[in-house]
């Protein structure tokens, strides 16, 4: 008897133990598949901020901390020093920016010909003045190297680049470059120079006339004033194109339409290229006007430009 009641009890608590650890191991599972599922949500939650991030664009324009004095933009002209005369070449305009100086390291970038090009070297300081050893990066044909002098001062870099590959039109430049702060302003006009300029790539030999701009791409902003049809409906492709592409060229834009450089570059002191994408600095005012001057383009083109002027 007394050994049946031990046997009862004995498989009482084997069932007693066995349900408990049952129990306890389904507590587990729940914890630990509740636990996946935040870790899930947090992990897609991350990777949306993480899509989100990437799609943010930086700054077309990000203006240097000055910290040693020479920080910043320097504009002027990229002249052609040593170039091949049987081959095409321009006269462009450039922006040197340093943007920072680290122990005997500089670091800055380029913006011309629609190119924005990164480069580093070494600096030394004497007195005013710091000379620049510095290398583009090489993975672009067009890049070189620059060899310059900062007087802050007189606040001028000035000096000479190389190009790597000897075979362009232009292997050297010269460039003596002021400096100048960046600040966009919707105001700034069109220089009363380039009326009547030609445009470049436009002259027909057969009837000896070329696209010349009209003092009617003079007297319009559209930066600042929303156009209506009535400003734009009677003018040239060659005005619309110049008014249009004005915009973009107060947001500092480098032009690689050669169209658009050689006049721009030429004939517009005000004009500093200084980044490659201006589509996240465009106004409403502009974006409305870029896209109703785009439809006049078209339509110039095709019903106005035909009979010559």
């Amino acid at each position: 008897m007394d050994t049946q009641l031990t046997d009862r009890r004995i498989s009482y608590l084997k069932k007693n133990i066995q349900m408990k650890l049952t129990a306890f191991a389904i507590v587990l599972i729940l914890l630990y598949s509740c636990n996946n599922e935040k870790n899930a949500t947090a992990l897609v939650k991350s990777s949306k901020d993480e899509s989100v991030k990437s799609k943010v664009k930086p700054p077309a324009v990000v203006i240097p901390e000055v910290k040693h004095g020479i920080e910043g933009f320097y504009t002027g002209k990229f002249e052609p020093s040593k170039y091949d005369e049987s081959k095409e070449y321009f006269y462009n305009k450039i922006t040197i920016c340093i943007d920072s100086l680290n122990g005997n390291m500089v670091y800055g970038h380029s913006v011309v010909a629609g190119n924005s090009r990164l480069f580093s070297g070494l600096y030394k300081k004497s007195g005013e003045e710091y000379s620049v050893i510095a290398k583009e990066p090489g993975d672009n044909k067009y890049d070189g190297g620059f060899e310059f002098k900062v007087n802050t001062t007189e606040k001028k870099l000035t000096g000479l680049w190389k190009s790597n590959d000897a075979k362009l039109a232009v292997t050297e430049r010269t460039y003596e470059l002021e400096f100048r702060p960046y600040k966009y302003d919707s105001s700034l006009k069109l220089s009363e120079y380039i009326i009547d300029e030609m445009i470049h790539g436009t002259y027909n030999e057969e009837i000896e006339k070329a696209e010349r701009l009209t003092d009617a791409v003079f007297n319009k902003n559209a930066s600042s004033t929303l156009l209506k049809t009535s400003d734009v409906e009677n003018m040239y492709s060659a005005d619309l194109e110049v008014l249009r592409n004005s915009i973009y060229a107060r947001h500092g834009y480098s032009f690689k339409n050669l169209r658009m450089r050689t006049l721009f570059d030429s004939y517009v002191d005000w004009y500093m290229p200084v980044t490659t994408d201006v589509s996240s600095l465009l106004t409403e005012i502009e974006k409305k006007n870029i896209a109703l001057i785009k439809r006049y383009e078209k339509h110039a083109e095709k019903y106005y430009d035909a009979f010559g002027r």
